[in-house]
């Protein structure tokens, strides 16, 4: 729809429709900025579950912190998304790496537990630490010290000392063990319907039967299983209770279409969840759900808070990469390849609103994002949404297609049909589309005229 230019004097408003994904990020409705400069006013930041589109498949195994995610990948490859900027950053950590099995992170940098050895990585070198020979290994933790501690799959305990490594293993070997977490000075895992217990200070072993087979989740002090569709507390050797109907899900717990923290069921850490995760991560209260599944990654968290696609070109090289066909020229570090500091991206966020009241329905398994490059639509098919002013740069406008898919759109953002962004104001969004005209060989040939476009917000956050 076409509408006269108005070029109004820049107002910081925000006004975008909510979405249900429990509390999220901690964002304020209204902010007032330092004196000089310009009050931010609206309502708060949307949140919702964000489609990660990476290479290379889903990834092995993932690890939060305040930081940012960590995301390594059978092959060697390693990917960083920085909470500071929202950009990803990928490396090649060669063979050792290969085969990932866990991984923790720490305030410099990243460990991960491979099939044979444990990598520690600060963002530009490695180093490989060879598992002690024979070891199978099955989990990680880190004790308070950031001291790595590697399970085997035969409830062997190896924990990094200054010579290398020191071997606790109990009497007989317990196949199956996984799910190492720390409670008190124990080191608790779970084989089985078996709960173990070791107490490095005094060198003892403890067991006792758990209610039903599979890990256990240690968190907020307390020991939790899942049991006959349940999540069970541990309230003495031997004695468990529920606490609510769900099944733990890597450091969290899905109940339902939510996100639980065990210890704390009253405390919804994510509605709407749309798929079926194995493994659910975050780093505190407050910071985005990362949710893995046998398709690839997920985030809640504030739109337009990380990038979540990658171009054509940087998926393709970074595919080569993880693939073991990199490019890079030899040098850096211990045989560590940076390969590329991702550039901008897009957004996928499902809404948990009545539109949408089955994320399963709206979105088949096997292709849940159903967004197109801007380059393929046109502006009339798009619907203004929002606008974010930012004092220091990066002005947003969200918009959604006809399909109801949401599009983040930047100044100097190219549409289809040689249209791009022109302008972001407080209330509208200027487009300027290049039309070429014949006027025919008597009257000049051919011309190119510019055609202006607005999309406007209404004054109290609806659409003109």
């Amino acid at each position: 729809m076409k509408f006269p230019v108005s070029m109004a004097v820049l107002i910081i408003l925000l006004a975008v429709l909510a979405t249900g994904c429990g509390p999220g990020p901690d964002s304020a409705g209204t902010t007032v900025a330092a004196p000089g400069q310009a009050e931010i006013a609206g309502r708060p930041a949307p949140v919702g579950w964000l489609e990660v589109v990476v290479p290379g498949g889903p990834p092995s195994v993932v690890t939060v912190d305040d930081d940012g995610v960590w995301a390594a990948f059978h092959g060697g490859g390693l990917l960083e998304c920085s909470m500071a900027d929202g950009r990803w950053s990928s490396y090649d950590l060669g063979p050792a790496a290969s085969a990932p099995v866990e991984m923790a992170s720490t305030p410099a940098g990243v460990i991960i537990l491979s099939d044979s050895a444990l990598i520690a990585f600060d963002g530009e070198e490695a180093t490989v630490t060879p598992l002690p020979e024979g070891f199978d290994p099955s989990d990680l933790a880190l004790d308070e010290g950031y001291g790595a501690v590697v399970l085997s799959d035969e409830g062997s305990l190896a924990i990094a000392c200054a010579d290398g490594w020191e071997v606790r293993s109990p009497e007989e070997p317990i196949p199956g063990s996984t799910g190492l977490g720390r409670l008190g000075p124990d080191w608790v895992f779970s084989a089985g319907d078996r709960l173990l217990r070791y107490d490095p200070e005094v060198d003892l072993w403890q067991e006792e039967t758990l209610p039903a087979p599979g890990p256990v989740l240690v968190a907020g002090g307390r020991i939790f299983v899942t049991a006959d569709g349940s999540v069970l507390a541990r309230t003495g050797p031997g004695d468990w209770e529920r606490v609510f109907r769900g099944r733990l899900c890597g450091d969290l717990a899905v109940a339902g279409h939510r996100v639980i923290d065990p210890a704390m069921p009253s405390d919804v850490v994510a509605d709407a969840l749309p798929i079926a995760p194995t493994s659910l991560r975050r780093a505190s209260a407050g910071s985005p759900v990362w949710a893995v599944d046998e398709m690839g990654l997920m985030v809640c968290a504030e739109i337009g808070a990380f990038e979540t696609r990658l171009s054509s070109y940087d998926m393709e090289r970074i595919e080569c990469t993880l693939a073991g066909q990199s490019t890079a020229s030899p040098g850096g570090s211990a045989g560590v390849t940076p390969v590329l500091t991702a550039a901008s991206g897009a957004f996928r966020i499902y809404e948990s609103v009545s539109s949408r009241p089955d994320p399963f329905t709206e979105f088949p398994a096997r292709r849940r994002d159903l967004r197109r490059p801007l380059s393929e639509i046109s502006i009339e098919e798009f619907r203004l949404v929002g606008i974010t002013i930012d004092p220091a740069g990066g002005d947003q406008a969200m918009v959604e297609d006809v399909n109801g898919v949401p599009y983040i759109l930047y100044v100097n953002s190219e549409l289809a049909n040689n249209t791009r962004i022109a302008e972001i104001t407080a209330n509208e969004v200027i487009v300027i589309q290049e039309v070429t005209v014949d006027y025919g060989p008597e009257r000049g040939g051919t011309a190119s005229i510019p055609t202006i476009y607005t999309m406007r917000l209404h004054e109290e956050g609806g659409l003109l």
